[in-house]
């Protein structure tokens, strides 16, 4: 598959992770201050697919396996985030997926160091993740603590 294959994938199967009914569940909660309306969110996911997409094509074409690994799990965690946050409804695990999330991204940005083109259009992402994704997530747990559905179904009982 190519670099643009993949990142294609990884678009197509994020947005089909997340229902209407997530979106629902997402604005019905109390939100941070830094809240972004959906528009920009929708705009940052684009951004992140190419800019994402540009760095993997990069690597495979240095032949660089190290960094090909490391966009791929990138690619791949950042989905399997929404299905923690989404599928499950858990802010909690929003959040504490987001710092998970950071170890490969940073491990990432540290592989592509030596290639400044990929340096430079990786590093906006990382930033965003560090200084919005990372803050938004917590403050939303905070805002939202999560309730053990487990325990209010036995209580109904």
């Amino acid at each position: 598959m190519t670099a643009a294959g993949a990142t294609l994938v990884a678009a197509g199967a994020g947005n089909a992770l997340i229902s209407k009914d997530d979106l629902n569940w997402l604005y019905g909660l109390r939100q941070p201050r830094m809240q972004l309306p959906l528009p920009g969110f929708a705009a940052v996911g684009v951004v992140y697919y190419a800019l994402l997409g540009c760095v993997l094509y990069r690597a495979v074409d240095r032949r660089d396996s190290v960094a090909t690994r490391l966009a791929l799990v990138v690619l791949v965690l950042n989905e399997v985030w929404n299905v923690g946050f989404f599928g499950r409804r858990s802010v909690r695990t929003g959040f504490f997926g987001i710092l998970v999330f950071l170890v490969p991204l940073a491990a990432l940005q540290i592989a592509v160091a030596k290639d400044r083109r990929s340096s430079v259009l990786l590093a906006p992402y990382t930033a965003w993740v560090i200084c919005y994704d990372v803050p938004w997530t917590l403050q939303l747990w905070r805002l939202n603590p999560d309730r053990p559905q487990a325990c209010a179904a036995h209580h109904r009982e």
